[in-house]
């Protein structure tokens, strides 16, 4: 039995199926082109890879269902269409089959909603509401099928409802855009406020702003009243239900869209009420907040206003970083590093290295040679990093810096002497930086496995190519005496390349793999792989 099953034609190039999985049963979508090849698909397994396996499997099962078809006998073929029954078929005889089917039938239910309920819309009530709550009623979830990992469970309901606004809005039909917009925000809130947080923490968060995101589209059209829209979300956010989640700054940020055109000084002083409401100005809600309040002066040719709002508030560390930026820029390099001792001695941040960067910066153009050489030391002291490596080599005379240098590698020493001599990647970068080929070919020697091998032999190699092929033959046997698997022999074909580069390493890639051939003639995957070097 396959584990493939469910498969579903949607529209044209349009294809749905089930899968059992290892932890439960996956939704695979697909859209495939003239070609038969997926344009674009979706699996909700917890793979990490992209595409998973299971797309592969799928669109192999569509084709095999589609050649089927094609090997059909022409008479078979030609079996009577839908159009060819109903055309046979009254309109009070459909209609009171096609009523009877949708109460039992939610897939076709929603199908008639999507299509033909805008027809229903001719009082002040927004019919999508109700038709919009029963579907979202009906939704209900196992979750023992799912894990933390998953990127977020889908609501096809409202992934086909955004899908007919998109519609809409190509049709020019905006009103009703706006009206299921308005009905798939109103109604997710309250559905999102009715479930436990471990479900909500599985949907995904999309859904919180791709109705206010289309919205926004419909406004840049012009063709719809901006104030109508304002006042709406003015009154609706007032609802307690929009409490949770992130639809208050979705509100907020469409009041940011609308308000040019409708109350620029109204939507900035609703702005600053709020952010007086936060009681700590260095949080992340304050900084939403005057986020909002800056792209929207920015937005509007008011950079200056922007500008003043970013330097008031150097509490918060993103606006302090770009205050500190354009101080050294316009070389005021006094004030810039007062800024930043300030934000240190204030904030006393656990991770100083951004701070330092900019100190280091202004002691470069500065030339303030102490300052640098101590924050560049800083930089490698614990981790060798080759950028402050060569500024922190720069500060020191052709003369002064062999002492410096011996200096660095006796630090490295001494911290990995708690590691049991084991190889410390800070002294070969060293070596490697300082084009020290010799001592880092020595370095290497004392821990030669292939991993190390393959990062720094290319450092040495052309310099010593007979001891770094003895270096390599002899790690490449150990790891082949031991190591068993296809991406285990994978790995040995892969460091044999490697050799065949070196000066005289084909000669000796060819003893190997016949002294491999011989000895593990029995490794039929190894054989295969070495066949293709």
């Amino acid at each position: 039995m396959t584990d493939i099953f469910d498969i579903q034609q949607l529209a044209e190039n349009k294809w749905q199926a089930k899968y059992h999985g290892n932890y439960g049963i996956y939704t695979i979508k697909m859209t495939l082109d003239e070609k038969l090849k997926p344009t674009n698909f979706s699996c909700t397994c917890p793979s990490d890879y992209s595409p998973c396996k299971h797309i592969g499997c799928v669109e192999d099962a569509i084709k095999e269902r589609l050649r089927k078809i094609e090997k059909l006998p022409e008479t078979k073929k030609q079996t009577p269409t839908v159009a060819d029954v109903l055309n046979k078929v009254s309109l009070d005889e459909l209609r009171s089959f096609v009523v009877q089917k949708a109460k039992y039938n939610e897939d076709l239910t929603n199908a008639i909603m999507l299509e033909f309920a805008r027809k229903l819309n001719k009082s002040n009530e927004n019919i999508y509401s109700s038709i919009l709550c029963k579907s979202l009623s009906n939704i209900s979830f196992d979750m023992e099928d799912y894990y933390e990992y998953e990127e977020g469970l889908d609501l096809e309901i409202l992934d086909e409802w955004n899908k007919k606004v998109r519609d809409f809005i190509k049709q020019k039909n905006y009103d009703e855009a706006v009206l299921i917009c308005k009905a798939c925000i109103e109604e997710y809130a309250t559905w999102v406020q009715q479930q436990d947080d471990d479900i909500v923490d599985y949907v995904n968060p999309e859904y919180e702003n791709a109705f206010f995101d289309l919205l926004k589209k419909i406004a840049d059209t012009g063709k719809m009243d901006a104030k109508t829209l304002y006042d709406y979300c003015k009154t609706e956010m007032t609802d307690k239900k929009y409490k949770t989640g992130g639809f208050l700054d979705e509100f907020n940020n469409l009041l940011a869209h609308l308000a040019p055109q409708v109350n620029p000084d109204e939507f900035i002083d609703s702005q600053k009420k709020l952010l007086k409401q936060v009681k700590d100005k260095t949080s992340y809600e304050a900084e939403k907040i005057l986020r909002r309040m800056i792209d929207f002066y920015n937005n509007n040719q008011q950079a200056d206003k922007a500008e003043e709002l970013i330097e008031s508030n150097v509490q918060i560390e993103s606006f302090c970083k770009k205050t500190i930026e354009k101080r050294i820029v316009e070389k005021k390099y006094t004030e810039a590093k007062k800024l930043i001792s300030d934000y240190i001695l204030k904030r006393n941040p656990n991770y100083l290295r951004d701070w330092n960067e900019y100190l280091l910066t202004i002691a470069q153009k500065e030339k303030d040679i102490p300052t640098i050489r101590k924050i560049s030391l800083e930089f490698i002291n614990q981790r060798f990093d080759e950028k402050y490596y060569r500024i922190y080599k720069s500060t020191f005379t052709t003369e002064e810096w062999p002492v410096k240098l011996e200096e660095l590698v006796k630090r490295y020493e001494e911290q990995n002497k708690r590691w049991s001599n084991a190889f410390d990647s800070n002294i070969a970068d060293l070596f490697k930086a300082e084009k020290a080929a010799e001592r880092l070919l020595n370095y290497v020697e004392k821990h030669s496995t292939p991993e190390i091998l393959e990062q720094y032999h290319k450092a040495f190699a052309n310099e010593f190519p007979e001891k770094t092929l003895i270096l390599f033959r002899k790690a490449v046997d150990k790891y082949a005496e031991k190591k068993l698997g296809r991406d285990k022999y994978e790995y040995i074909n892969q460091l044999l390349r490697l050799m065949k580069k070196i000066p005289k390493g084909e000669k000796l890639v060819s003893e190997m793999v016949a002294q491999y051939k011989t000895v593990y003639k029995n490794r039929r995957a190894m054989m295969e792989i070495l066949g293709k070097l």
